[in-house]
């Protein structure tokens, strides 16, 4: 599909032919759409019970073969989309988006598709943002994997040579895909002037030497790569192949645009470690959108929020971006940048004496508050309808440490206050009252408790395929929910660029799932067994046979 076309009848939007044998080709479409001449869809029929429709879409939905019209709900792409997070709290403010979530982890995608999303399983990688039917984008939501950057990784992604290879093919990302504006492109095209203007040796004697052709004058450099050759270049900076996935932060967007996708907004949530730690990939990311020299688009703002602030039962600190390309986004606030980086990067001063060398512009960020009363706080005790005075236990029994009187390795919290991030390791919780030795609890934690400590519904539909007989896949749904976006963030976040404000249906949200309404009861809890019970045969069989409208593009194909 990334094949590089000849130029014989390929013209810029000025007419001029592209250079060096370059097409932004999108597929090989020639232009057709379901409004021309389908004959199935002029009957009343609907795109998904057409056949070309359903094949000239996929894996897309069939109606996104359809020019979007005025009034109908604003189309998505969400990359790496997990089990849904972000969706569920974008669905709390804005519930008549049309979303498409790209996801390869096959549980996570069966888990979102069972939500009720529609989700295209695959590595993004193999996949070209150019395709027709994303022609309609508006929006663009990523999260890109953090496994390189966060502190329980092997943190492949701190190295700093890796990074500013890295950032430096970023910082390409406009000229790569056509929009990086020069003064002249004369020679792009076999005239006689160089970048700046100025004669190329040799060509003195040619008629437009000291004057201009007309293919001189300024414009964009037409694009020059393809997505994937691009991503192969990216790839080739950095130990972990995983890093480079955060070039798809730009090339998604960039070749979105490049197709004629009316895009107004992006935002990214990613580790916190990405601007504490490796600030110069999120620089890369706000210069290409904001610069002159790149989408020139009016806002991007990068900041770190918790979970926990706005709703969350749990501390889940993350980097978060925001970008829109007319106007501020709603919450616009602006702050006084060094002290915002004086802030983000006392470690940095502490250690060297200096900010970074490339780090984002921190004057702007969002605050969805307003100057609004802070959501209530929500302890783990009330999250789960525990008394107030209980522990739990992370890990097993431990020694104690006979100078303090503690267990040695920490892994015990009380749930009187907001709990620390969820890791995949804590679906091996114990819970105990403060008068039984550490390690000894009997209480267990279920799949859905920490669903609900991140901020997901308690009947939201974790679903595991299981990789062999007997297999359960508690650890992989504990793994899902950690590294799941909080829908509180979600909603925040997102209603920074469309819907409705976040205040009023979050807070209904928070009272609903924690039930703040009412006090813990001490004996309030669900047997052990009922716990680990977290879905009957009936969901599996449902998430395994879904509809067309939530089958994996492993599943289908389109017909030849």
């Amino acid at each position: 599909m990334d094949e590089v076309h000849g130029t014989a009848a390929a013209t810029d939007e000025d007419g001029r032919p592209y250079a060096n044998g370059f097409k932004p080709a999108v597929y090989d479409w020639d232009g057709w759409t379901c409004e021309d001449d389908c004959t199935v869809c002029a009957t009343g029929a609907d795109c998904a019970d057409c056949r070309a429709c359903t094949d000239f879409a996929f894996p897309y939905p069939p109606h996104w073969a359809r020019t979007w019209q005025e009034g109908e709900p604003e189309r998505g792409v969400e990359a790496f989309g997990g089990p849904g997070g972000m969706s569920a709290g974008r669905e709390l403010v804005d519930d008549g988006g049309d979303w498409v979530l790209i996801e390869q982890n096959r549980d996570a995608a069966a888990t979102a598709r069972a939500a009720g999303h529609w989700v295209v399983e695959a590595d993004i990688r193999t996949l070209d943002p150019r395709h027709p039917a994303l022609r309609c984008t508006r929006r663009f939501h990523g999260s890109p994997p953090c496994q390189t950057l966060s502190d329980g990784g092997k943190r492949s992604a701190w190295n700093s040579q890796e990074i500013s290879e890295l950032q430096s093919i970023m910082w390409q990302a406009s000229e790569a895909f056509g929009f990086l504006e020069v003064d002249d492109l004369c020679s792009l095209y076999g005239g006689p002037h160089h970048y700046y203007g100025d004669v190329i040796d040799g060509m003195e004697d040619h008629p437009d030497a000291h004057g201009w052709g007309e293919l001189c004058g300024g414009g964009h450099l037409p694009p020059c790569m393809t997505p994937a050759a691009f991503r192969e270049w990216a790839a080739s900076a950095v130990s972990d192949e995983r890093t480079a996935l955060m070039a798809e932060m730009l090339i998604w967007p960039m070749c979105l645009v490049q197709i004629g996708a009316p895009l107004v907004s992006i935002t990214m949530e990613q580790s916190a470690n990405l601007l504490k730690q490796t600030p110069a990939l999120a620089e890369a990311i706000q210069s290409e959108i904001t610069s002159v020299e790149g989408f020139g688009w009016a806002w991007c703002s990068w900041q770190i929020a918790d979970a926990a602030d706005f709703g969350a039962a749990t501390h889940r600190e993350r980097a978060w971006m925001v970008a829109t390309r007319y106007e501020q986004p709603r919450y616009a606030d602006h702050v006084d940048g060094q002290a915002a980086a004086r802030e983000m990067f006392a470690h940095v001063l502490k250690k060297t004496g200096k900010l970074p060398d490339w780090m984002p512009e921190l004057d702007r960020r969002i605050e969805p508050y307003q100057g609004r009363p802070a959501l209530p706080v929500v302890t783990v005790a009330e999250a789960l309808n525990l008394p107030a005075t209980w522990w739990a236990d992370t890990r097993g029994k431990r020694k104690v440490n006979p100078k303090t009187g503690r267990p040695n390795g920490g892994g015990s919290f009380p749930l009187n206050r907001v709990g620390m991030c969820v890791t995949a390791p804590w679906y091996g919780i114990k819970f105990r009252p403060a008068d039984v030795p550490q390690g000894e609890g009997t209480t267990t934690v279920s799949l859905p408790d920490l669903g609900v400590l991140v901020g997901f519904r308690r009947d939201y539909p974790w679903t595991y395929i299981p990789a062999r007989a007997g297999a359960k896949g508690t650890r992989n749904i504990a793994q899902m929910i950690a590294d799941a976006v909080s829908p509180f963030m979600g909603a925040a976040i997102s209603a920074a660029v469309q819907g409705e404000d976040w205040y009023k249906p979050v807070s209904s949200y928070q009272a609903a799932l924690y039930r703040l309404h009412r006090k813990a009861e001490t004996n309030g809890r669900p047997e052990a067994e009922e716990q680990l019970t977290l879905f009957g045969k009936q969901t599996l069989l449902r998430t395994l046979f879904a509809p067309r409208t939530g089958a994996a593009a492993a599943d289908w194909k389109p017909a030849v």
